[in-house]
C-alpha cells in the first residue's frame, strides 16, 4: 500500500495498463521457457518421476500450453522438438513410459542422432533436387523456345 501512497499523502491509482502488460510479457516469457524446457527428454523424465503427470492440474497446464502451436506463438520457439513432446505428453501412456530412466535416454539419444544427421541428410536430398533440376532443363539453350516478339501493326 505505501507504493501508492506519494509524500503528500494523496493515493496514486495503480497504472493497470503497464502493470498488465508487464505481467503479460512475464507470463508469456514463462511459459515459453517452460515449453522449451519440455524439448529436453532428461527433464520429462524428472517431472514424471516427481509425480508431475499425476496431479490433473499440471495435466490440464500442459493441455492448455497446447496453444503454442499455433503459428503465432510458434515463431519465437527455438527448439520445436519441444512442441513434440508436448503433443506426445497429453499420452498416458508417454507420461507412464516417461517414469523409467532408459525411456527418456533412449529418446534422448534419437534426439542427439536426428541433430546430428538432419543437417546432413538435408543438404544431400537439397543437392539432388538441383541436381534433378539441371537435368530436366534442356542442355543447350538454342532448344528453348524464343520469347515471342511484338509485330508492328500494318
Amino acid at each position: 500500500m505505501s507504493e501508492n501512497v506519494n509524500n503528500n499523502n494523496n493515493i496514486n491509482p495503480p497504472t493497470e495498463g503497464g502493470e498488465e502488460e508487464e505481467a503479460n510479457s512475464l507470463r508469456f516469457i514463462m511459459e515459453l521457457e517452460f515449453v522449451q524446457c519440455l524439448s529436453n527428454p532428461k527433464y520429462l523424465n524428472f517431472l514424471a518421476q516427481n509425480r508431475y503427470f499425476q496431479d490433473k492440474a499440471f495435466i490440464n497446464y500442459l493441455s492448455y500450453l497446447l496453444y503454442w502451436k499455433k503459428p503465432k506463438y510458434a515463431k519465437y520457439i527455438v527448439y520445436p522438438q519441444c512442441l513434440y513432446f508436448l503433443d506426445l505428453i497429453q499420452e498416458e501412456r508417454f507420461r507412464q513410459e516417461l517414469n523409467h530412466f532408459q525411456s527418456a535416454e533412449f529418446i534422448h539419444q534419437q534426439q542427439f542422432y536426428h541433430w546430428q544427421y538432419y543437417r546432413n541428410n538435408r543438404m544431400a536430398i537439397k543437392e539432388e533436387q538441383q541436381q534433378q533440376q539441371q537435368q530436366n532443363q534442356p542442355e543447350n539453350q538454342d532448344q528453348q523456345i524464343p520469347p515471342l516478339q511484338p509485330q508492328p501493326i500494318q
